[in-house]
């Protein structure tokens, strides 16, 4: 499983537009920043991994068909009732973005939360 440049353009998208640092994404990947740099640099990363950071950019995708790019950040640093309220970027870090995903995901095939 080969990484693709969609995961790494994940990657500095969530730091670029959300102020995530390589240190936060590199702990919610369950790793360290100096792999993700050497991933970053053409080291390709195990297959988990793949699919950690294949994630990142499920969820950017989903994130993109729910609200347009000005409303992104606020929508991911404020408490959701359908996170207990706390914040996606709460439950990203914790490593939990395949759950943000399916919140997004179901928002956008119109299911009710």
């Amino acid at each position: 499983m080969a990484l693709q440049l969609q995961e790494l353009e994940a990657l500095e998208r969530l730091r670029d537009d959300f102020g995530f640092t390589y240190d936060d994404l590199a702990a919610a990947l369950v790793t360290n920043a100096s792999t993700l740099h050497r991933w970053r640099g053409g080291t390709e990363p195990t297959p988990i991994y793949v699919q950690r950071l294949a994630a990142f950019a499920s969820f950017l995708d989903e994130l993109d068909a729910f609200l347009v790019p000005e409303a992104q950040r606020p929508w991911i640093d404020t408490p959701r009732e359908v996170f207990k309220r706390e914040t996606p970027r709460q439950l990203i870090l914790a490593g939990n973005v395949d759950r943000v995903t399916g919140v997004l995901y179901a928002m956008n095939s119109g299911a009710p939360l």
